[in-house]
């Protein structure tokens, strides 16, 4: 059985970054990553523009003070949805999904990818208007 990869492989801790500052992420560079938000406090992160088969994950490490905003890389291009509390949440033409301060839980995480049109989200949080989003 033959495998194929695409783009960079990452594995173990290289695959698992802390974002601790506000970041642009390139299709190249994060496809695939599991970054862990370890801040201590929330900043933005713009998403690169659709790319067809990129893909990454973003888990709370750490408690933050002040909200983390994730940027669509091409404007109303996040949809999916995310359960809250065990409530599920539509995201549909979204710019932008905060994730407001002083609601995490450590472990909650949003992933999303892309189809090349659209980035895509699912997440699950622990607790009720943990997320935002806004077109």
């Amino acid at each position: 059985m033959a495998t194929h990869f695409s783009g960079p492989v990452a594995l173990g801790a290289a695959s698992m970054p802390s974002l601790i500052a506000a970041a642009t992420l390139t299709a190249d560079e994060s496809n695939g990553m599991h970054y862990i938000l370890d801040g201590g406090t929330g900043f933005g992160i713009t998403l690169p523009v659709p790319t067809r088969g990129w893909r990454c994950k973003f888990t709370v490490g750490a408690v933050f003070s002040t909200d983390y905003v994730f940027t669509a890389g091409t404007a109303d291009t996040f949809t999916g949805s995310i359960t809250e509390a065990g409530v599920l949440q539509l995201v549909t033409a979204a710019d932008t999904i905060t994730l407001e301060d002083t609601t995490e839980v450590l472990g909650d995480f949003l992933e999303v990818w892309s189809d090349g049109t659209s980035t895509f989200v699912h997440g699950v949080f622990s607790t009720a208007a943990s997320v935002t989003p806004a077109g």
